[in-house]
């Protein structure tokens, strides 16, 4: 048929990638952690007469083929490993998820406040100038998981053309903020500021505030006599102050905070060599049931919806677990000298790297690490812990994994005489002859991460 006189047919050919439901409930379980994941399939379980926990006596199978499902919607094969940063919501048609997805773009987001969330609303409030917004947007940036400010004031400022008086001015408006303790430099004055707004900021808790590893000592007769108080009263202000938090941060965006259940497990076997295993407490029981197979008529198509979704969570769970097994072999593969020397050793090492070594994508890796907890004889940590950015040394060497420095900092300081403690640069020296070449100011930033007080705070007299 022809086209109208004024008119003009076009055909464009346009590609875009569709995000299935089934690819939505693979991703959300990859990155659930593990006690919100066994919530997930009870509630799956319940709600899905094809699942069994196998505690019900049903007949139950392995997941049943795309064939038997009779689904035009499931594919074979579908991966788990998308490119996540592909997806996004589109003005022309592309990209996006179908409107009849199972899963909205909400069940994929945290429900959890974070600490930068908690802050910025404070933020908006507290401030009306955009410089001052400016300002105090960027000291929120700047504040860590714990609630401690990294930033130096005076090289942010010269880098900003501002004077170090304007950041003073508004971040003496974030330490009023809530958490209590919020944008400290260094444990005293985290402690100083709680119990400011508790009003309690005594001469006599001022003094131990200036004397913290005398209160760790508990030595109160001597922080009595710096006092000049009775050791009976520096002893309630002591309780007092114990019972502030010294990492005000950690609350917010932790999840529900229970008791952490290691995904994987890693120990050395009888030939010395690091063996890793997937944790059986962390995978979900779910079967499934074929009690309802064969049914007709108008319950089919329920019944077709339900398996398929059944199938598909059973092989997203399995795909899953592989993911979490493989990256966690990667990153024992690559972390030799942590789990042979301890912390210290441990290497610079990016979500990149070990996305290229297991060939997935490195927002896959991001997902998976994220909540997820490795058993070593070292200890349970986080698979995030063993990602750590590179210093490069001073002289041009190696470069060395951030966490494994500050670890370094922390033994040289802790082994320190206290009446005769180090200065930043006697710990640039004592570094030095371990092959870390970094520089004072390096030091002295990763000294206040650490929450150890500067030289002139941590000398004791006697």
């Amino acid at each position: 048929m022809a086209a109208a006189p004024g008119f003009k047919l076009d055909l464009k050919l346009q590609q875009g990638l569709v995000m299935t439901p089934e690819l939505q409930l693979a991703i959300k379980l990859l990155q659930l952690p593990a006690q919100d994941l066994v919530q997930f399939v009870a509630q799956e379980i319940q709600d899905n007469p094809f699942l069994s926990d196998g505690t019900d006596g049903v007949e139950a199978g392995q997941a049943a083929t795309p064939a038997e499902t009779e689904s035009a919607g499931t594919t074979e094969g579908a991966a788990l490993d998308v490119d996540w940063d592909n997806f996004h919501d589109t003005n022309d048609g592309g990209r996006t998820a179908p409107s009849d997805a199972t899963h909205s773009w909400e069940d994929f987001a945290t429900t959890e406040k974070t600490l930068r969330d908690h802050l910025e609303e404070q933020v908006a409030a507290a401030f009306t100038s955009p410089r001052a917004l400016f300002l105090a947007r960027l000291l929120v940036d700047g504040i860590n998981e714990a609630g401690y400010l990294t930033l130096a004031l005076n090289t942010t400022a010269t880098q900003l053309g501002v004077e170090e008086a304007a950041l003073e001015e508004v971040l003496r408006v974030i330490h009023t903020f809530d958490p209590p303790g919020v944008g400290a430099r260094d444990v005293a004055e985290c402690l100083r500021l709680q119990l400011q707004q508790l009003n309690q900021l005594t001469p006599t808790a001022e003094t131990i505030l200036q004397n913290l590893p005398l209160l760790a000592a508990q030595d109160y007769a001597k922080l009595a006599r710096l006092a000049d108080v009775e050791p009976d009263y520096v002893l309630i202000v002591a309780q007092r102050i114990k019972q502030l938090t010294p990492k005000p941060g950690l609350p917010f965006g932790r999840g529900s905070g229970g008791v952490v259940v290691p995904d994987v497990m890693v120990e050395r076997d009888a030939t010395g060599q690091w063996q890793v295993e997937l944790n059986a407490q962390t995978l979900p029981k779910v079967l499934l049931n074929k009690r309802f197979t064969g049914l007709r008529g108008a319950d089919k198509a329920y019944a077709t919806e339900k398996q398929n979704r059944a199938n598909w969570l059973l092989k997203s769970l399995e795909q899953r677990a592989k993911t979490i097994y493989r990256t966690a072999k990667a990153i024992v593969e690559l972390q030799p000298d942590f789990f042979n020397h301890g912390v210290e050793g441990l290497r610079p090492l990016t979500l990149k790297q070990v996305a290229d070594y297991i060939g997935m994508h490195e927002s896959t890796i991001s997902r998976v690490t994220s909540g997820k907890f490795m058993q070593t004889p070292l200890g349970v940590f986080e698979l995030k812990h063993f990602f750590s950015a590179a210093i490069q040394t001073t002289g041009g060497g190696v470069q060395v994994a951030a966490q494994s420095v500050k670890e370094m900092i922390k033994r040289v300081l802790g082994a320190e005489d206290p009446q005769k403690p180090l200065s930043d640069e006697a710990v640039v020296a004592l570094l030095q002859n371990e092959g870390v070449d970094i520089a004072r100011r390096t030091v002295a930033k990763y000294r206040e991460e650490l929450g150890i007080l500067p030289t002139s705070k941590r000398r004791v007299r006697l």
